[in-house]
């Protein structure tokens, strides 16, 4: 056997390991992240969170963040979610997201998991603070709407949902159909923060809104 023939198998057998060391890695890669984010992508998380997986592993569950949230509005994940365990998020039927100025539960975080959230627009408009919040996005089910008429119910008018929401007529507002008697609320996602309060006051039960979590919504 010529010695470039010894090379070239060599070569052709560093390749082949190498191969199967980056799909290895890749795999491992995969179900870690998957591990790490799929019990808790159903959790709506703080202002100004990193992406799911990045949270998790910034986050050191210090509970500084639930402890500077002046409305009580953060609770720790319970064991259900699984490594999400005791890491910060929001129950906005319990208590929402009140778009506090200085977004205390952000400045707290001594980790980097929740950073000041900047946002832009598709209109290219940068906002920066609360109203760049971006945890989430309402979604209205019509069955349960009053707005709507359904099963065993006639339509009223409604717009608590509007009421409540900390950017009226921008991030959620009444649009009228001709083919409804009444107007419906309508979600503007663009501008939507996800902070809940929309569902906190939906006058039906169960809410006939709820907040769809940004890592969902990926």
């Amino acid at each position: 056997m010529h010695m470039s023939q010894r090379l070239d198998e060599n070569q052709g057998r560093s390749d082949f390991f190498s191969s199967i060391k980056t799909l290895a890695f890749g795999f491992l890669a995969e179900r870690f992240e998957g591990l790490t984010t799929g019990l808790g992508a159903h959790l709506i998380r703080p202002p100004g969170a990193l992406d799911e997986l990045s949270f998790l592993s910034s986050c050191t569950r210090c509970d500084k963040c639930i402890e500077a949230c002046p409305q009580d509005a953060l609770i720790k994940a319970d064991a259900k979610t699984g490594l999400a365990i005791g890491s910060p998020h929001i129950d906005p039927r319990r208590t929402p997201c009140f778009l506090c100025t200085e977004l205390p539960c952000v400045t707290a975080c001594p980790e980097g998991a929740l950073v000041w959230p900047t946002r832009l627009t598709h209109g290219g408009f940068n906002r920066s603070g609360p109203e760049a919040v971006f945890i989430g996005t309402a979604k209205i089910a019509s069955d349960l709407c009053l707005t709507y008429e359904a099963e065993g119910r006639a339509a009223s008018a409604c717009q608590v949902c509007v009421d409540r929401c900390p950017y009226p007529n921008l991030a959620i507002k009444m649009e009228f159909n001709e083919e409804h008697t009444f107007a419906h609320p309508e979600v503007v996602s663009e501008f939507c923060t996800g902070c809940g309060l929309c569902v906190f006051g939906c006058p039906t039960d169960p809410a006939a809104i709820k907040i769809i979590p940004k890592q969902q919504l990926n």
